[in-house]
């Protein structure tokens, strides 16, 4: 181990504070380690100091002394206001509140009325042109088919428009009534 690691075990070793295993490995990196030494040195005079300051008494004005510079310098110390932190907390609470109560107010239902539109007829009438004659081979045989006419209406066409729910979808519906 590194005289950094036996620093902590060095003080426990001047004041006796180890155990009888430890000791003996502290003593003998002790023996080995000139910085080592001259740490634990420094150690048993540093703690002689601290126990003959113990012995000492000190004067009632002298303690007097010290414990009115230590209130004034406590007294003249600036105050934390918390208000600001209640207030932006309190804020908070309340626009999430507010959001939740806007998400839960009863919504206006749309009923979906029928309106029928005018839808007019073709200006121009629908002609179908006439089959024409087709020549027979013996080659090949075509099959003809009949041109079927589009029928005309009769009457309009019915126009259903449906809302939905979202005001931006209408749908329109049309339906013959030919049977087309």
């Amino acid at each position: 181990m590194t005289c950094d690691k036996f620093e902590p075990l060095i003080a426990l070793y001047v004041e006796n504070d180890l155990a009888a295993a430890e000791a003996q490995a502290v003593e003998s990196h002790v023996a080995g380690s000139d910085a080592s030494r001259e740490f634990a040195a420094g150690m048993r005079e540093s703690q002689e100091a601290l126990k003959a300051l113990r012995t000492e008494f000190v004067d009632d004005a002298v303690l007097l002394q010290v414990r009115t510079e230590v209130l004034s310098v406590a007294a003249h110390r600036p105050r934390i206001v918390a208000w600001p932190r209640y207030a932006i907390a309190a804020g908070l609470v309340l626009a999430l509140l507010a959001g939740w109560l806007w998400q839960m107010r009863p919504r206006a239902r749309l009923e979906p009325r029928p309106i029928a539109a005018n839808v007019s007829e073709p200006s121009l009438p629908v002609t179908v042109p006439a089959p024409q004659a087709r020549a027979r081979t013996r080659v090949a045989r075509m099959r003809s088919h009949r041109l079927q006419a589009t029928p005309v209406f009769k009457s309009e066409p019915l126009v259903v428009k449906m809302i939905t729910d979202d005001p931006q979808v209408v749908i329109y519906w049309l339906v013959d009534q030919n049977g087309g």
